[in-house]
């Protein structure tokens, strides 16, 4: 059973993958990466700030709940990317994709953190 049509919408519902001038699929695959690398950067800005607010107990349980975190999400993608193109050509367009999709969910869930503390 293959999940593709629902994968792609996914990821272009969400914002990892835009339409895009790519026409090759090392064009496709580079601009996966580009998406990863800008969700990774505004997750690490995002975390910094998360870990400004925290007293010193709660930012080793942050730094041991990210490490977990970052274990899970590249385990996700290379299970999720496996599935839909192993040993294909478009295997690091999904295994990016996935990556920055998951990563966009971790940024959301760490400004809840941030827009939380703050109304307190």
């Amino acid at each position: 059973m293959s999940i593709r049509p629902l994968f792609f919408s996914t990821l272009l519902l969400a914002g990892t993958i835009a339409p895009s001038s790519a026409q090759t699929q090392q064009e496709m695959n580079a601009e996966a990466v580009a998406a990863f690398t800008k969700a990774d950067k505004e997750l690490n800005e995002v975390y910094a700030k998360v870990l400004d607010v925290l007293d010193d107990e709660a930012k080793e349980k942050l730094k041991r709940s990210q490490r977990a975190w970052v274990l899970f999400r590249d385990s996700e993608a290379d299970f999720r990317a496996d599935a839909e193109a192993r040993g294909g050509s478009m295997w690091p367009l999904v295994h990016e994709g996935i990556r920055a999709s998951l990563t966009q969910e971790r940024v959301k869930a760490l400004k809840q953190y941030l827009i939380e503390d703050k109304e307190k």
